[in-house]
Parts: structure tokens; sequence; C-alpha cells
């Protein structure tokens, strides 16, 4: 009678144990798959691209949780192979037959049925019934399916914001595990995860390409809007500086340029409120408005009062301030210029440096205004030297470059090159190469004297590098 006690004894334990050992497994199986939902969330932090994105799922994927497995997009109804992975101990060629297959959809995927979409489909034992459904043709697609040995497999919808995006599928075969119904159903938990990181992925992508569109019409806007070298005016010395605020900012609101009118020339130096892209579309209304108007009138006056009339009749208003300078093609003759709410060009003769005219209104401010014309005569060996406000505001430890920096950097200088590459020099100097707003400089003076000053001189962004025009 005490065998029989202590044998059903044994078997009780026995059960317990079997027991206990599989509740176990299953509580390590169940631990392993939090883990594996927490690495999926790892990824979607990573913030990497698509591709990385595909690649860190499918290692994360296979060989624990299946043999191989394949990621699909769906693009105007068809069904695009995005990722496969396939584990060690696949028969010969399957990778490459995998990646050039047409994805077996599923009916309600391809017809988009969101309830049956919450459903799986699940194959817990791969049969020949099953394989045929899912071949493409009854000769070589069914063949290679039956080399592959697959003994279960699961697909699931990948839905985003109410969107189906993709499927995803998982294969069993040569290692000799077989799916359940809590795979299936882990499957199905999992997709939301991988789904939920694929279209944050997307929308991190979406919003790149938003930003690199945007920054190649920004800097396409940019190089247009910057000054060109000087052109050869014959009979006099020219040259010029712009400088950029920031290295990322290639154009901001100062500007000059040069162009031929009935006559002679006409330089222009202005500055525009604002920055960004707003800066830039005033520039460009600025130069163009100038250019047309002075080129169809050789008048100074009739440019700055269109430029004017446009920037009040601009909606949420903008303001400009300009010196425009008419030059002769006789350098013997006067140069008349108007200014805009602009710094007043500066004489520069030898030591003396002094201011040659009175700034009138700003532009865009005030329809009821007159500018005025001011003539002055350059001898040999004077030069007008024209700056923007960014150079005598520029901040440096020691303060603003100020008025009487700028006019003792001018002083002595012999010619235009030598006046406009001593400020620059001074400047940078000044600043440590950071400026805090944008500078630009234009110097002009006879050539009669000395042929080689005729050759002009721009120096450019310090992005874009010093140009000499001959």
């Amino acid at each position: 009678m005490g065998w029989i006690v202590i044998t059903a004894l044994g078997v009780v334990l026995a059960t317990l144990g079997a027991w206990l050992l599989a509740l176990l497994s299953r509580g390590r199986r169940a631990q392993r798959r939090f883990e594996v939902l927490g690495d999926v969330a790892a990824i979607s932090q990573s913030a990497g691209s698509l591709s990385e994105t595909f690649d860190a799922i499918c290692d994360l994927l296979v060989p624990e949780l299946a043999d191989f497995c394949m990621i699909d997009f769906f693009e105007e109804g068809e069904a695009r192979r995005v990722a496969l992975r396939v584990g060690p101990g696949a028969p010969p060629g399957t990778e490459q037959w995998l990646r050039e297959r047409r994805p077996s959809v599923p009916d309600w995927i391809r017809e988009n049925e969101v309830e049956g979409a919450l459903q799986p489909r699940f194959i817990e034992r791969m049969g020949e019934a099953q394989m045929r459904e899912l071949a493409h043709d009854d000769g070589p697609d069914l063949e290679f399916l039956r080399s592959l040995g697959v003994r279960s497999a699961i697909t699931v919808a990948l839905h985003a914001r109410g969107k189906l995006i993709g499927m995803l599928t998982l294969v069993v075969a040569w290692s000799g595990r077989r799916y359940r119904r809590d795979d299936a159903r882990f499957t199905w938990i999992l997709s939301g995860r991988i789904a939920l990181t694929l279209d944050n992925c997307g929308l991190f992508a979406d919003l790149e390409r938003a930003e690199g569109a945007r920054a190649e019409i920004a800097e396409t806007l940019q190089h247009g809007l910057l000054p060109s070298p000087l052109p050869h005016v014959p009979g006099w010395s020219l040259a010029a500086m712009y400088r950029p605020a920031g290295a990322e900012n290639e154009v901001g609101g100062d500007f000059y340029d040069a162009f031929r009118v009935a006559g002679g020339w006409m330089l222009v130096i202005g500055d525009v409120t604002g920055r960004g892209a707003k800066a830039a579309s005033i520039t460009a209304l600025a130069r163009y408005t100038l250019r047309t108007a002075a080129m169809l009138t050789n008048d100074p006056l009739v440019a700055v009062a269109t430029l004017n009339r446009a920037l009040l009749a601009r909606r949420g208003g903008a303001l400009c301030s300009v010196a425009a300078l008419v030059l002769s093609e006789d350098p013997a003759q006067p140069v008349r210029m108007a200014v805009a709410g602009h710094p007043s060009p500066l004489l520069v003769d030898r030591d003396l440096v002094t201011e040659v005219a009175v700034s009138d209104p700003v532009l865009g401010a005030f329809s009821d205004v007159e500018w005025h014309i001011t003539e002055s005569q350059l001898d040999p060996g004077q030069q007008l030297v024209m700056i923007t406000d960014g150079i005598t505001e520029a901040a440096g430890k020691q303060g603003r470059f100020g008025e009487q920096r700028l006019r003792e950097q001018l002083a002595g200088s012999g010619n235009p090159a030598h006046a406009v590459q001593r400020l620059e020099r001074a400047l940078h100097s000044f600043t440590d190469g950071a400026l805090d707003d944008d500078a630009a400089i234009l110097a002009i003076a006879r050539a009669d004297e000395d042929p080689h000053l005729a050759r002009p001189l721009t120096i450019g962004a310090p992005t874009i590098g010093a140009t000499t025009d001959a």
C-alpha cells in the first residue's frame, strides 16, 4: 500500500515539476517578448533613416522570432518589398528569390478591410493547399515555396493613424519551430509598435525632405541675390565688399549693385529691414526696381521715388535705406547722388574724411516726401566710400566699431581697393570674424591718373570667396 502512495506522490511531483518548468519557460518567453517590444520602441527613438530603421527591425526579429521576415509597403495599391532578412541555414538562393518575388497579399489587406486587418493571417501548419494559395503560379514560384520547407507563417497589417501603410510577414521553416496562437497574437501587438516606428521615421523623413527642399529654394534665392562682381567702368576705379551675418546666411538685408545707364553708370548700396526670406524678397524688390527705373530714366531721384512707391504698396510694409550714385562717362564731371535714410557717402582726401551729402527720409515710410540730388566733384587722388550701418554698428570686445574707427581706417587709403581691403581687415579683427549684422562697402575713384586703378575689386562673403573682375 505504501508503494502505491509513494508512486502517486512521485507522479504528482513530476507533474508539478513539469508544470513549474513550463510556467518558468512561459515566463521567460513573456519577459523576452516585453524586451522585444522595448527594443522596437528604442529603434523608434533613435530617429535613424528609414533604411536604418528597416535593418534594425529585421535584425531584431531574425533569427529570434523568425527564420526570415519581410516588410512590404503599399504604394498606389501595389505592395513593394522594402525590407528582408533571412536567417542562417536557408537553402541557397533563398534571399535573392524572396527579394525579387512579388509579395503575397491577403485579400482583406488588398481590399483594405480595416476590420479584417485587425486579425493576422496565421498559418499554423503550412500544407500543400496553403502553399498553393500563396504561390503566384503552379510552376517555379510554387516549387520555390516548397523548397523552403515552411512550417508556419504569420502576416499582419501595419496601420498608422488609421492608414494602411504595409504588412509584416514572419516565417519559420528550416529551424524546425512552429508558431502557435499566442505567437500570432504577439505578432499582431508587435505590428502596432513597428507601424508606429515606421510612421515616425516616415514623418521624420518627410520633414527632412521638406527642410531640404526649403533649404534648396532659399539657397537658390540667396545665390540669385548675391552681389555680382563689379563691372569694368572706363575711367573709374571701383571696389566693394559684402559680408553676411552668420555662417548659414549668405544673403541678408544689405546689398549693392552697379549697372549701365544712359551716359554713364549707376551705383547703389542699401539696407532693408528684416532678416531671412522676408529680407531677401525686399532686397530683390529694391535691387530690380532701382535698376529698372534708373536704366529707363538715368535719374537717381526717379529710381528712389519708384522704389518708395513699391515699398508702400507692399503688404506688411518694409523699409529700405539707399544711396544711389550716377557716374558720368567723363570722370571730370561731378558725381550725382541721392541718399535716402542711408549713411552719407564719405569723401576720402588723403587723411581727411568728410560727409558729402545729407540723408533724406528712408524709403517705404512716407508717401509725401522729396529727395534731393547732391553733386560731388571727385578730383584725382580722392575717393567716395559708401557703407551700410553694419560696419559702424558691428560689435566687438571694445564695444561698437563706430564712426571714429571707420574714419581712422579710411584716412590715408590710396585707392578704393586699398580702402576696402583695409576696412575689411579692421572689421574682421574687431569682431573676431563674427558679425551680428550684414555689412557692405562700395568705394569709387577716378582712374585717369593710373590705368591699373581701373581694375575693379569685389570681396565676397567668406563662404563665396573673393572675386576680382578685370
